[in-house]
């Protein structure tokens, strides 16, 4: 089925509407990723002022700055360092990537483990048949005060996990392996093997990983819609993309 598309033609705008159409349910807060370039950069949506704010489950929209054909809607999430490895980032930046029990990992992870994440895939892929992809970013980190940030080059794999709702498949798409910690996520076939995947993740202690969750809608940056096109309206794209993972952004 051919990609709907998002009747905002911008990240920053997708994500000003979307702020309009959330329930007034708890605090949300706009952050653009570089705001220097506010119209043209990547935007989240956050559960709180605080900073930094990566331990949070939260919203995002992206896209490819030079291209701007599609933006990537979705929830993101980061699983930090376990907290036995304090001594070992004894540093206070250190502390703060550790995770503790106010980190949104703890309420997603047993998602990925009880049925729920599956369910949850299956009804944001339903209104469009399109497929959904978890893309995994992940690499080993040092504490931040014991090296030179600026002369650090981290390794980190990156892999996209497909499910295609027209196949009723669960596969990897690609894979960038830099960093050779993601080799679990080879053994993803099915929506069992992807949740003893998570549980590897999650018994990682060392391992750093950000989680983009998404569905891709095309933009029109010019001209009319081709004939026949699917146009989502940003309530259209907050019920179907957004909505069904609302309570993890926490």
């Amino acid at each position: 089925m051919t990609m709907p598309f998002c009747e905002n033609k911008s990240p920053r705008r997708l994500c000003e509407e979307i702020e309009k159409v959330i329930p007034p349910t708890g605090r949300i807060v706009r952050r653009p990723f570089n705001h220097y370039v506010p119209t043209f950069t990547d935007w989240w949506m956050v559960p709180s002022l605080a900073l930094p704010f990566f331990k949070f489950g939260k919203y995002f929209f992206s896209w490819d700055e030079t291209k701007r054909e599609e933006i990537r809607v979705g929830f993101h999430l980061t699983k930090g360092l376990d907290p036995a490895l304090k001594a070992v980032y004894p540093s206070r930046r250190g502390k703060r990537l550790l995770m503790d029990d106010t980190w949104g990992w703890h309420a997603f992870f047993p998602a990925t483990q009880e049925g729920t994440l599956e369910r949850l895939l299956r009804e944001i892929a339903a209104p469009d048949r399109m497929p959904v992809r978890l893309v995994f970013e992940a690499g080993y980190i040092d504490d931040p005060d014991l090296f030179e940030p600026a002369m650090e080059q981290r390794k980190r794999d990156t892999y996209t996990i497909e499910f295609n709702p027209a196949a009723d498949s669960v596969k990897v798409a690609t894979a960038r392996r830099d960093a050779m910690c993601l080799k679990f996520l080879n053994k993803v076939r099915d929506f069992s093997t992807l949740t003893k995947a998570f549980a590897e993740l999650d018994a990682e202690q060392f391992l750093w990983c950000d989680l983009f969750l998404f569905l891709p809608y095309a933009v029109c940056e010019y001209g009319d819609y081709p004939a026949g096109s699917t146009v989502r309206s940003a309530e259209e794209i907050y019920q179907h993309t957004l909505r069904p993972f609302r309570e993890f952004v926490r």
